[in-house]
C-alpha cells in the first residue's frame, strides 16, 4: 500500500508532466502567430495551358492569314511558333527543385481545321482514371489600333468535350485539340481564341468520381502540419472558383488587312 509520501510524489511528477507538454504546445505554436488558411486549389486539379500563347497582349499571338480566293490559312512564322519550350517552374510539382519539362505547340492547319496541342498535369493528389475537358472557340473583331478585341463575340463555337484518361497524380502530357478556322473578309481583321477547361468532376483508377468542392480549406500550421476541413462561403464564391480553362489565341485576317499598330505606352503622370 502506497505511503502519502508516494502520492505526493506521483502527483508532483504529473504536475511536471502537464507543464511541459503545455510549454511544448506554446513552442510548437506561440499564440500571437496566426494560422494561414489556403483554399485547395481543386479548381486547377490538372493545370492546363497552351504556353506561349496564353495571357498574351492580343496583337501578339500567332498570326493566321486567309486566302479568301483559294480559301486557304496559313500560319505565319511558323517554325517560330512550334519551337519546343522548356516550361520551368510554373508546370513542376516542386517549384524549389523545376522539372525540365519540354512542351511543343505543334499547330497544323489543314483544309479549315487547326489542331494544337495543350498541356495539361495532375495535380490532384488522385489518380485520374478519365475527365471530360470542355473545348469552346470564340471569334472577335480586333481593332488595329489599339491591338485589343473591340465589341462583343461576333462566333461561339458549340462545346466539344476532349476526354483524358490514365493521367496519373504528377503526370503531364500534351493533349490534341482540333477547331474550325473562322473565314475573315479580305481586308477583316479577327481574334481566334480556343479554350481548353478542366472540368470539376473526374473519375479516379477505382471507379470513384471526385467534384470539386469550393468550401474546402487546407489549414497549413507552420509549413509541416496541414488539414482539410470545410468552410461557410457566400454563394457567389461557388461560381467565381469554378474550374476555368486557358486559351491559345490567334489573328486570323484577310490578306489585304491592314498592318496593326504599335502596342499602347505607358507614360509617367
Amino acid at each position: 500500500m502506497m505511503t502519502r509520501k508516494t502520492w505526493v510524489r506521483i502527483g508532483f511528477v504529473a504536475i511536471v508532466i502537464v507543464v511541459a507538454a503545455n510549454l511544448a504546445i506554446l513552442t510548437a505554436f506561440p499564440p500571437d502567430v496566426q494560422h494561414r488558411q489556403e483554399p485547395i486549389n481543386r479548381v486547377n486539379w490538372i493545370l492546363v495551358s497552351a504556353p506561349g500563347l496564353d495571357y498574351r497582349y492580343p496583337s501578339e499571338s500567332a498570326t493566321i492569314v486567309y486566302d479568301v480566293e483559294n480559301d486557304t490559312w496559313l500560319l505565319q512564322d511558323a517554325a517560330a511558333w512550334d519551337r519546343a519550350i522548356d516550361l520551368g517552374v510554373d508546370y513542376s510539382t516542386e517549384p524549389a527543385r523545376p522539372e525540365e519539362i519540354r512542351y511543343t505547340r505543334d499547330i497544323a492547319i489543314e483544309g479549315g481545321r487547326i489542331d494544337l496541342d495543350f498541356f495539361v498535369r495532375n495535380f490532384a493528389g488522385e489518380d485520374c482514371a478519365h475527365a471530360d475537358f470542355a473545348l469552346t472557340t470564340e471569334v472577335g473583331h480586333l481593332n488595329t489600333t489599339t491591338g485589343s478585341m473591340e465589341g462583343d463575340t461576333i462566333i461561339t463555337g458549340a462545346p466539344a468535350v476532349v476526354p483524358v484518361d490514365d493521367l496519373a497524380n504528377g503526370e503531364w502530357r500534351e493533349v490534341r485539340v482540333a477547331a474550325d478556322l473562322p473565314r475573315p473578309k479580305q481586308e477583316e481583321i479577327l481574334l481566334f481564341s480556343i479554350t481548353l477547361t478542366t472540368p470539376c468532376t473526374f473519375t479516379t483508377q477505382n471507379g470513384t468520381t471526385l467534384t470539386y468542392n469550393p468550401n474546402l480549406v487546407t489549414v497549413i500550421e507552420h509549413g509541416s502540419v496541414s488539414r482539410v476541413e470545410e468552410v461557410a462561403r457566400d454563394p457567389g464564391y461557388v461560381v467565381e472558383r469554378l474550374p476555368r480553362g486557358n486559351s491559345a489565341t490567334f489573328i486570323v485576317q484577310g490578306t489585304d488587312a491592314p498592318g496593326i499598330g504599335p502596342l499602347p505606352t505607358m507614360t509617367a503622370g
